[in-house]
């Protein structure tokens, strides 16, 4: 899944949200008082989401009959069409979700509140993780925090492993695959339709009936960025960082593992390999790094097909391993409706943004929790990784490396992300095809479109 697709949490943590569905606002709490407050409330969602958001809300509204929030399902990719459409009629809604890569502007506009008087010590959201915050400068307004975690991670078809005699991933972060180490096994993995593995005479890459792992280059790749000690805008917001030698590398090794390793299927070869839970399944693909929502279309498999999955440390192209945080916000625009019933307001964005909660979406495995307690707690940290679909070794895997490895994608600090974004996803793309290396993607074309754009707002680390 490429990072348009995914809200191009963003962010499968949500793309897979984005499937068409009416727009017509659906009353939740037909019953509520004719003189109760009315908040309107926006989102995007494939129909479990649709579902789950829709029976959250109604619950809200049984408990709390002076409150009557109708809701709003709206396609993902048409959301913020919308949003601009609303905001043209002055008809923005109480409550939505939000684009992470348009935030920025919007909070900048005005037409975001700044709820960062819930954040503070004692208030209710407190304990929400500090990646998850949409924050554009240090001490300054928060637009609210993503509804569910989404982190870059991998899952893998174990049986493959094992029929084949290989090592599983590791799952422990101090036994991540080193980036060579990676490269050895995935070529142990791929196997053309001869039996013959990369490296070994006669090998077939126009013929490769199994790939190591699936085509994660184009949306996760800031992931390994980071973990090169790169990126593409410091995390202080300051730098811009893709021109480092750093960045250059992990850009070039994700190309090196289509064109020079041939243990990734390359973009053309994408109408052949199907989606996540079938590519595992038969074989097409062995490891899938991508969204930890992923878990939401393999759990579907493991309930009816019997796929046996696992849950892998990424591997590391430097010191250290970087998942990526992704999630959409829930955010309060600002109205009159809004700035005279905010004590209602805030009733329901606890509502909506606690966990316990949304458990049935987040079992599901599309959302992982939002708050820091829930990686903690063992009682809470039972409730939702004591699933059947939750893969082995998960705690170690996932849970531990977001407590210390998760990093911030630049939509939760940055205003220009969005503008970014152009610039750099369409210029990689001649990367990820194998027209142009990453040193001449880098050099000629991202940072001469990024210093024209921005000027000296950034210093330029090369």
């Amino acid at each position: 899944m490429n990072r348009k697709s995914f809200a191009v949490l963003s962010l499968l943590s949500l793309s897979l949200l984005g499937a068409c569905s009416s727009e017509k606002p659906t009353e939740e709490n037909a019953a509520a008082s004719t003189d109760a407050v009315e908040l309107h409330f926006t989102f995007w969602g494939d129909p479990l989401e649709k579902k789950s958001i829709e029976d959250l809300v109604g619950a809200f509204n049984k408990e709390n009959p002076d409150i009557k929030v109708t809701t709003q399902n709206i396609p993902h990719g048409n959301y913020m069409e919308k949003m601009n459409t609303m905001a043209s009629a002055n008809k923005l809604p109480d409550v939505g979700y939000f684009m992470e890569d348009n935030l920025g502007e919007w909070m900048n506009s005005g037409q975001i509140r700044d709820l960062s008087a819930l954040y503070e010590p004692g208030q209710p959201f407190e304990g929400k993780l500090k990646e998850g915050i949409f924050q554009f400068e240090e001490d300054g307004p928060i637009a609210g925090n993503f509804n569910s975690l989404g982190a870059i991670t991998m899952y893998y078809n174990e049986a493959y492993f094992e029929e084949n005699g290989i090592d599983l991933p590791p799952h422990k972060l101090e036994d991540a695959w080193e980036w060579e180490e990676f490269i050895d096994v995935s070529k142990q993995l791929t196997v053309d339709r001869n039996g013959k593995h990369p490296g070994e005479d006669g090998f077939d890459e126009k013929n490769i009936e199994t790939y190591a792992v699936n085509n994660f280059a184009g949306f996760t790749f800031e992931s390994f960025l980071a973990s090169n000690g790169g990126g593409v805008v410091s995390q202080d917001n300051k730098q811009i960082l893709i021109g480092t030698e750093e960045s250059i590398e992990a850009i070039q090794n994700l190309q090196d593992l289509m064109y020079v390793h041939h243990v990734m299927p390359k973009p053309s070869q994408a109408s052949t390999i199907p989606s996540t839970d079938t590519a595992l399944l038969t074989n097409r693909v062995v490891m899938s790094i991508g969204g930890s929502w992923d878990l939401n279309g393999l759990g579907k498999a493991i309930r009816e097909k019997g796929l046996k999955i696992g849950s892998g440390i990424l591997p590391k192209m430097g010191e250290e391993v970087r998942m990526m945080n992704y999630g959409a916000p829930i955010v309060v625009f600002e109205n009159d409706n809004t700035k005279e019933n905010f004590d209602e307001v805030q009733k329901f964005l606890e509502f909506v943004n606690d966990p316990e909660n949304s458990l049935p979406i987040i079992n599901s495995g599309l959302w992982r929790p939002n708050e820091t307690s829930w990686y903690t707690d063992k009682d809470k940290l039972a409730k939702w990784t004591e699933t059947d679909i939750t893969p082995d070794n998960y705690i170690e895997s996932f849970v531990e490396p977001v407590k210390t490895n998760l990093v911030r994608n630049k939509a939760f600090f940055n205003t220009d992300t969005a503008q970014i974004g152009d610039i750099v996803g369409p210029s990689l793309e001649q990367v990820w095809t194998g027209k142009k290396s990453a040193e001449e993607v880098v050099k000629e074309d991202i940072l001469p479109k990024l210093k024209k754009t921005f000027g000296d707002k950034y210093e330029y680390v090369e």
